[in-house]
């Protein structure tokens, strides 16, 4: 699969891989409550160019927070981690910006521990960005802030545990990234 990818990417002349800081509000009200309105975390990218500025896009990302139950004040860590899988659109806008769009699908996931217990769980999503690229015409090296928003809704956690309940994972973030490209030079 890498050297199928390898051989895309160097046929096309564009295969970019990033990472970055990324600042979200979690779309969750009762997580809000619990770990802040806000949480920073890296996130790493990939884009592989199939036809023009047509890409295959993929991120993951991973949260981890601690926070205090509300009521009771004990220590309670919330981890939520995500995969996307989409495609993208650049357009060069001048000869050291380009736009960037994409939508996809995002496979997030959360565990949280509290009261010595844990529950988790899974759910399919979507996951829409836009941003703006700063690549100079001849150089391999980007930097990049992008606009994004994760969304999924796990509806029935446990009802043993906590009764019915719903979450809603993801929320609105935004990210600085710097990355690189990688077989090509235009």
């Amino acid at each position: 699969a890498v050297l199928l990818l390898g051989t895309a990417a160097a046929a096309e002349s564009r295969f970019f891989l990033g990472a970055g800081a990324n600042y979200i509000r979690p779309a969750d009200e009762n997580y809000r409550v619990v770990y802040g309105n806000q949480v920073i975390y890296p996130e790493y990218s990939v884009a592989v160019r199939l036809v023009a500025g047509l890409c295959l896009t993929g991120s993951m990302g991973r949260i981890v927070k601690n926070g205090i139950t509300p009521d009771l004040g004990l220590e309670t860590r919330a981890v939520q981690s995500y995969f996307t899988a989409g495609l993208g659109y650049l357009q060069r806008i001048s000869p050291l910006l380009c736009l960037q769009a994409g939508a996809g699908v995002a496979a997030l996931s959360f565990r949280e521990d509290a009261f010595d217990a844990f529950i988790k769980g899974r759910k399919t999503g979507l996951a829409a960005e836009g941003g703006i690229l700063i690549v100079p015409e001849d150089e391999r090296v980007y930097m990049g802030i992008k606009v994004g928003y994760l969304a999924a809704t796990v509806e029935d956690l446990d009802p043993v545990l906590t009764g019915r309940q719903s979450v809603r994972l993801g929320g609105l973030k935004i990210a600085v990234s710097v990355g690189i490209q990688l077989f090509g030079s235009d």
